[in-house]
This record gives structure tokens, sequence and C-alpha cells, in this order.
């Protein structure tokens, strides 16, 4: 699958979501994650828009915020070490701003 660079706008090779979830065989919470992360196109997905997603069928809307937090960074370690010989990685966004997609092994902290 061919898409374009957010920032550049040039194309480049990328895998489908549905594709990355299958190859790296991931399901509920780390395939939500995913879901909501690449459905940002690269740009910074706020954290409370993962958590909406994460626990969307919650109908407390999820436990406390430190334990939302706890499952996200772990969810995000799990994604990253099953992706990463894809090239693709799910990387905290400058400034606090929530987390991106990084695609093609520059997964650089910031932007």
């Amino acid at each position: 699958m061919t898409t374009s660079c957010p920032c550049c706008k040039q194309a480049v090779a990328a895998p489908s979501l549905e594709g990355a979830i299958a190859s790296a065989r991931l399901d509920g919470l780390e395939a939500h994650v995913l879901g909501v992360i690449w459905k940002g196109k690269g740009h910074p997905v706020r954290t409370e828009r993962i958590f909406d997603a994460m626990y969307a069928d919650d109908p407390d809307g999820g436990p406390s915020p430190t334990v939302m937090y706890a499952a996200l960074h772990k969810a995000c370690r799990r994604l990253n070490s099953q992706l990463s010989s894809a090239g693709i990685a799910v990387v905290p966004a400058y400034f606090r701003k929530g987390y991106r997609l990084s695609l093609g092994g520059n997964h650089g902290q910031g932007s």
C-alpha cells in the first residue's frame, strides 16, 4: 500500500492498519490503541482520545487516570515490540501532546 507522508506529502510505502494488526497478532487493547493512533496519520493524537478508544466499552469510562496511563504505556511498549520489524512505532508526541504514529524507522521522540 502506498500513502503520502503527512509532512512532506511524498509517496511512501505503508502497510494497512488491518495488515499491521494481523502481522503483529494484536488484539484487544493494543489493537484499539494502534487503531486510534493510526487514524492520526502521523499527527499527535491526544491521550484523552486514546483513553476513549481503550475504554469505549466500559460503562464507567475506565479506571482511574493513573491506571489508564499505566495501561497505555504498557500497550505502547508491547506495540513497539511487536511492530518494530515492520518499521512501525507509536511514539510520544512533542510537549506531552499525546502519541503519534511513526513509519519507516524514523522514531524520534518529538516533531
